[in-house]
């Protein structure tokens, strides 16, 4: 019986999946074209997930979460990308929020 309930509870758990860390819209709202910095940006949100070099000399900064529930049952996804001049400091930022694919 106990196997059982183990196996179960791992499986349930195997079911549910988290990346990343949620974006708040507080978190957002610090962010400041021509004054936020690259070192400001990952203390609020960590490691990126990617970051790209472009050939103007910019710098692009990719963070994600997302949020998958039992079976599907629940689905959150975000992204935030933030362009960085040649100074290291915010160009501009987009975020993604995208939609249940389980639906």
């Amino acid at each position: 019986m106990k196997r059982l309930f183990v196996l179960l509870a791992a499986c349930v758990l195997a079911a549910c999946t988290t990346y990343g860390k949620p974006v708040t819209q507080a978190q957002l709202d610090q962010i400041k074209q021509s004054v936020t910095t690259k070192e400001e940006l990952l203390s609020s949100f960590g490691q990126p997930l990617a970051t790209t070099r472009n050939s103007d000399g910019t710098q692009v900064l990719s963070w994600g979460y997302t949020k998958v529930g039992f079976a599907g049952s629940s689905y959150e996804n975000q992204g935030l990308s933030v362009v960085l001049d040649a100074t290291g400091k915010v160009a501009s930022f987009t975020t993604t929020d995208m939609a249940n694919p389980y639906k």
